[in-house]
C-alpha cells in the first residue's frame, strides 16, 4: 500500500511562543516524520497542498498541530493530525537556549511508496567529530568500533543497530541518501537536527 509523505518546500513560520521575539531565534529543523495515513480514496492530482500550525515544546516533541485547510475527509484529517504529533524537531532556540515556538508550514503532501531497509546510525554532537569518525570508516575501521568510540545514540548499547526501518521518515536529505544505500554502504556525515549523523544499511 503506498503511503503519504510530507515533504516541505515551502516553509513559512509565526512569531515563536508570545513571551518571546523572532530576533535571535534559530528555527528547529524536522528530523522525524512519523507516515501519515492512507487517503481514503485516490487523488485526482499528484498532491495535496495543506497549510499547517505546529506547535514545538522546547524538547522538540509536537504538543499540538492544527490543519488550517482541510483536505476534504474529516476523519483524515483528524489521523493526519495525530500522526503529526509523533514528529520530532530540533529544539528552537532564543539566544542559544531551547524555546516552546508555533510553526506555520505549507506541506505538500505526495504519494510514495514504503521503503524499508536494515539500518544502523552512529550519532555524533558535532561536525568535527563527525568527519573524523568517516575518515576512521574510509580507512577500513570497523563500523561498530566507531559506533562504540563516537556515537552518542541510545543505538549505541545495539552498536549503532535501529533495526528495519521506512526510510520514508527521514528528512529529505537524509531520505535520498539512504535511498542510494546499496548493503553494506554507509553515507557520508549529514546535518540532522542540531547533530550529525552517518548511516549504514546493513546487511541482512
Amino acid at each position: 500500500m503506498k503511503l503519504l509523505v510530507l515533504l516541505f518546500p515551502f516553509i513559512f513560520f509565526s512569531a515563536c511562543s508570545s513571551t518571546q521575539e523572532t530576533t535571535g531565534i534559530t528555527l528547529p529543523e524536522l528530523i522525524y516524520q512519523h507516515p501519515l495515513p492512507a487517503f481514503p480514496k485516490p487523488l485526482s492530482t499528484s498532491h495535496l497542498r495543506i497549510a499547517l500550525k505546529i506547535f514545538v515544546s522546547e524538547n522538540g516533541a509536537v504538543h499540538d498541530v492544527e490543519l488550517m485547510n482541510s483536505s476534504g475527509y474529516l476523519s483524515w484529517d483528524s489521523a493526519a493530525a495525530n500522526a503529526i504529533r509523533l514528529w520530532k524537531y530540533s529544539p528552537a532556540k532564543y539566544d542559544g537556549k531551547p524555546v516552546s515556538i508555533w510553526l506555520r508550514q505549507t506541506a505538500i503532501v505526495q504519494f510514495s511508496d514504503p521503503f524499508y531497509v536494515l539500518l544502523g546510525e552512529i550519532i555524533f554532537s558535532d561536525e568535527e567529530t563527525a568527519d573524523t569518525a568517516f575518515a576512521l570508516l574510509e580507512t577500513g575501521v570497523n563500523f561498530s568500533e566507531i559506533v562504540q568510540k563516537y556515537s552518542v545514540a541510545s543505538s549505541r548499547t545495539s552498536n549503532g543497530s535501529i533495526g528495519t526501518v521506512n526510510v520514508q521518515i527521514f528528512p529529505e536529505q537524509i531520505k535520498k541518501a539512504l535511498l542510494r544505500l546499496e548493503r553494506g554502504d554507509y553515507t557520508a556525515p549529514l546535518k540532522y537536527g542540531e547533530q550529525y549523523a552517518i548511516f549504514k544499511r546493513l546487511k541482512d
